[in-house]
């Protein structure tokens, strides 16, 4: 009920909300653009349209596996593997390389920009900007 009054407040006042979860489920139901964080770290803005349907980033690919839908097809879930680093003392490179099954040198070495993929998206990857992922 909290959320869909927040909906209809966001609907005739025009407001605009920072929301922060990780509950994902309700981050597609309320939000209209959304932003992946990894340790500190944004992977991928775009809209949430988008972004469920088409996750560009190997995190957010990942998130959403994990999300169970009633009467869709799921994609397969991608298990994570490696540990996860302390935010006190973060690795080089992109922070989620350690966990990241396509990662490269690159990537262990070079902290990723976050690009424009397109007018709407925003993508922090070597993969996705050298055309690999």
């Amino acid at each position: 009920q909290i959320l869909n009054l927040m909906m209809d407040a966001q609907e005739k006042r025009g407001l605009t909300y920072m929301f922060i979860t990780h509950d994902l489920s309700v981050v597609e139901h309320i939000s209209t653009r959304v932003a992946v964080m990894y340790l500190g770290s944004l992977c991928e803005v775009a809209p949430a349209e988008d972004l469920f349907a088409s996750p560009r980033h190997p995190y957010t690919q990942a998130l959403l596996s994990a999300i169970p839908k009633l009467g869709h097809k799921r994609p397969k879930h991608v298990k994570l593997k490696g540990e996860v680093p302390t935010p006190i003392n973060l690795p080089s490179g992109c922070v989620f390389h350690g966990r990241c099954v396509y990662a490269r040198d690159r990537c262990k070495q070079e902290i990723p920009k976050l690009d424009r993929l397109d007018s709407r998206t925003r993508i922090a990857c070597h993969g996705v900007e050298e055309g690999w992922l």
